[in-house]
């Protein structure tokens, strides 16, 4: 008799041990923080432009380029720039910029007040 209820008691261990181990799984498949706070970024086309301008204005910063911040040009005149050129900068055609990235670039360039 004190084997079974040996063993029952085992049982329910390895029953417990289980259900931990299975909702530590799905606490690890959730989303750290940090990972959520990074999808808003890919969201507002800071990749799209990292790819197409960061070479020249990182972060929209001042490097080859000038820096790109409180700019608050429309985004017809944004667009004009880039798809036409500027002083120094080459125009970016819809080939090497998609006109859907383009948009999402437009979304990054509103988060640094380049453009309204």
């Amino acid at each position: 008799m004190d084997r079974k209820r040996e063993r029952g008691g085992w049982a329910m261990c390895f029953g417990v041990l289980g259900a931990l181990i299975v909702s530590g799984a799905m606490m690890v498949s959730a989303p750290h923080p940090a990972e959520a706070q990074q999808a808003p970024a890919a969201a507002n086309g800071r990749p799209q432009f990292n790819r197409a301008c960061g070479r020249c204005h990182p972060n929209g910063d001042e490097d080859t380029g000038p820096d790109l911040h409180n700019k608050n040009k429309t985004v017809d005149e944004m667009t004009t720039i880039i798809r036409s050129g500027s002083g120094k900068m080459k125009a970016i055609p819809a080939t090497k910029l998609s006109n859907a990235d383009l948009a999402k670039v437009m979304n990054f360039l509103r988060t640094i007040h380049t453009v309204r």
